[in-house]
């Protein structure tokens, strides 16, 4: 039960004298306290049960029950044992106050008393309470954290099993090199080729030491500015060393692609890793992180190795070596069930078993992409095939897994509507995305009519529009296996969700430049009666497109309707719902007819989320969420940035979130026009947008 108050302390006063209690009465009184009072212990008990005071003043020499046997009871009873109780009496002897103290009181004051004296001890007891109540509220928030992280552990060791498995020489020696790793504190280089889990041969180091409860934080060396500047902390224009060792305290920092890092970012790690004293730039690393960088063996090794200065080569000298998957294909019997059954699990279908002949066919090959390509291969598999057996042909070892017209190449990013994969024309060889879509995900069990007919509007819908700013759809159909796919043109980017998690709210004039081109999609959508209805930051993908920067495409015009056709569908569909609920116009919630006003009201969201790193509503679930875009009012964007919006961008945001359509910008055009008109349109150049690129385009993502 929790007592904590959202009014006023209440305080029980409790004497069986009625001239004590209009003293005490007189005394709290003007104090900002609810007073409530009782003349017997017995009727003390019943109002603390019903109130639950935070603090009880309590007479000891009452007829009937006593002050003591009050406190005793009340100390017994779940709903009343943390109200503070205090004892006011006239009874001096040190024995009375030690039994009172023994029973569960806080204080004892003896009487006659000074108003003084009582207010101020009043007031202490209440902080402390209040202190109390707040430190078993943060424990509790911590004991929820710790489960958490334990969780998120025992994930994190799980999928590092897969480079453990097997019992070939190979397998054997590197968990032996592991444990003898994981044994030391000093500086751990991995090498071996690429493709060969190195992140997860470093976890397995972590979770075997003596910080494994501690975090591991990882970064790639092409997003390591070459020096750690105030200004680009500040700025957050990209990771520096110093950061993440702070991050890293008592646990262990992980650097991949070591050999990636500039010169002076080398020499600046040289210099954490020296001991005090030694290190060129005076700075040191603080004892209580471990450093584990990984480097990759290209093609061609002696060029990748020059890539290392010497002097940091000196320094890790504990390293570990990694063997190519051809070394042991033995463990393929082992490895490969086990990366079945975390991909089948990950699409939400059944495990199949991979077939005899398959395993055979697979040990026969070379696998040249190592393990990372061990996992394409059967990922394609599972992709294009059903039934409880898998079979892993030649033409998906020889990167010839077709879908439609096009071979599918490695996946690129995976969720729970489907994946997507880097795929290749067969005869054009132009790259391109294809999306497979989950059956689960459609509701393909509930109504396969349903589902196809969904699945052919958003191509035939996306298909109709030729705006730059939509992303352009190549083909769509349904797999052999009866998974539906379209295929997509190949974006190379980040959307505005992960830019804002991973790099902070962006700039207003950046926020404007973005927004006008998502308004250039929509205007078409919207002149033809489309409604995209599912705007925000994670469909709206920026990328760069030639010598354009920052270039934007809306995405996933998936739940689309149109406008004027009929009354307006429910919600969901298909068991389905269709829009996300932090973005999710009120008109939609009350299945009113809409317009392309729902999509101005996204924006607005969307709007939010770039300048503060918040949608404007927020809650413990999805239903607490639509609740507030129906009757809440949000709070302006500059009430929750930590930096300065202009006043014209603030009250567009606002007006775009309003509540009534006709309250909004009246469509995707009329709004490109507001932005334009804006006192910071325009500040946001190409200029600027490719210094931004150059610094983070190494480590931006495929669309997922």
């Amino acid at each position: 039960m929790n007592n904590t108050p959202s009014h006023d302390p209440q305080i029980l006063l409790v004497d069986d004298n009625p001239t004590n209690l209009q003293v005490l009465y007189q005394t709290l009184a003007g104090s900002g306290y609810r007073l409530l009072a009782a003349r017997s212990g017995k009727d003390a008990i019943a109002i603390a049960q019903r109130v639950v005071p935070d603090l009880i003043l309590l007479d000891v020499m009452m007829p009937g029950m006593d002050g003591f046997e009050t406190c005793v009871q009340l100390k017994a009873d779940p709903r009343t044992r943390d109200s503070a109780i205090v004892f006011l009496s006239a009874l001096t002897a040190a024995s009375d106050k030690v039994r009172g103290l023994e029973l569960g009181a806080v204080d004892f004051v003896n009487k006659p008393f000074q108003a003084e004296e009582v207010l101020a001890r009043v007031r202490t007891h209440l902080t402390i309470r209040d202190l109390q109540r707040e430190l078993r509220q943060r424990n509790v928030e911590l004991e929820h954290e710790l489960l958490v992280a334990q969780e998120l552990l025992r994930e994190a060791r799980d999928r590092t099993e897969g480079v453990l498995v097997g019992d070939s020489a190979v397998a054997v020696r590197l968990r032996r090199d592991i444990a003898d790793a994981a044994a030391s504190d000093e500086p751990l280089l991995i090498s071996g080729p690429v493709g060969s889990d190195h992140e997860a041969v470093a976890r397995a180091v972590h979770h075997q030491s003596q910080r494994a409860s501690r975090a591991m934080i990882s970064a790639n060396c092409l997003a390591i500015v070459p020096e750690a500047s105030p200004a680009s902390r500040q700025t957050g224009s990209g990771a520096d060393i110093f950061e993440k060792l702070r991050l890293a305290r008592a646990g262990t920092l992980y650097l991949e692609g070591v050999q990636h890092l500039s010169a002076e970012s080398q020499q600046l790690l040289v210099d954490c890793l020296a001991p005090p004293g030694e290190a060129r730039n005076a700075v040191h690393l603080p004892s209580d992180v471990r450093v584990i960088v990984a480097t990759t063996r290209d093609v061609d090794d002696e060029v990748a190795s020059r890539r290392l200065l010497p002097a940091l080569r000196r320094v890790f000298r504990t390293t570990i070596d990694l063997a190519p998957l051809r070394t042991r294909l033995e463990d393929l019997p082992s490895l490969a069930p086990l990366i079945v059954r975390r991909q089948a699990e990950q699409a939400g279908r059944t495990i199949p078993i991979i077939s005899d002949e398959s395993l055979q066919r697979m040990q026969r090959y070379r696998w040249p992409g190592n393990l990372r390509e061990l996992r394409n291969v059967i990922g394609s598999a599972l992709a294009v095939s059903s039934g409880p057996v898998l079979e892993i042909g030649e033409h998906l070892l020889n990167n010839e897994v077709r879908v439609g017209s096009y071979n599918l190449i490695e996946r690129i990013g995976a969720g729970g509507m489907g994946e997507v994969w880097l795929a290749r024309h067969q005869l054009l060889a132009r790259p391109a995305a294809v999306k497979i879509v989950h059956e689960a995900a459609l509701g393909v069990a509930e109504n396969p009519s349903a589902a196809r007919q969904r699945f052919a509007r958003e191509a035939h819908v996306t298909a109709e529009l030729q705006s730059p700013h939509t992303v352009q759809l190549y083909d769509f159909g349904i797999t052999e296996a009866g998974s539906f796919y379209y295929v997509m043109e190949r974006l190379r980017g980040v959307d505005l969700q992960r830019m804002v998690e991973r790099h902070g709210p962006l700039p207003a004039e950046r926020t404007v430049f973005l927004l006008k081109q998502a308004c250039l999609s929509l205007s078409e959508a919207h002149a033809l009666g489309l409604v995209h209805r599912d705007i925000k930051p994670g469909n709206l993908f920026v990328c760069r497109l030639g010598q354009q920067f920052d270039f934007l495409k809306v995405l996933d015009f998936g739940v689309v309707s149109r406008r004027g056709r009929g009354a307006p569908g429910p919600i969901t569909e298909a068991g389905l719902v269709l829009g996300t609920p932090a973005y999710l116009a009120p008109e939609l919630l009350a299945q009113e007819p809409f317009d392309g006003r729902v999509d101005i009201y996204s924006l607005g969201c969307v709007a939010f989320w770039l300048l503060t790193g918040r949608p404007p509503f927020e809650g413990a679930d999805a239903v607490s969420v639509l609740m507030q875009h129906s009757s809440a009012t949000p709070l302006a964007p500059s009430e929750v940035s930590e930096k300065p919006i202009p006043k014209d961008l603030d009250a567009l945001v606002v007006e775009c979130l309003s509540k009534d359509p006709r309250e909004r910008p009246a469509d995707a055009e009329h709004l490109a026009g507001r932005l334009d008109s804006l006192s910071v349109a325009g500040w946001w150049t190409q200029q600027k947008a490719r210094a931004w690129w150059s610094l983070h385009e190494p480590e931006l993502l495929d669309p997922a």
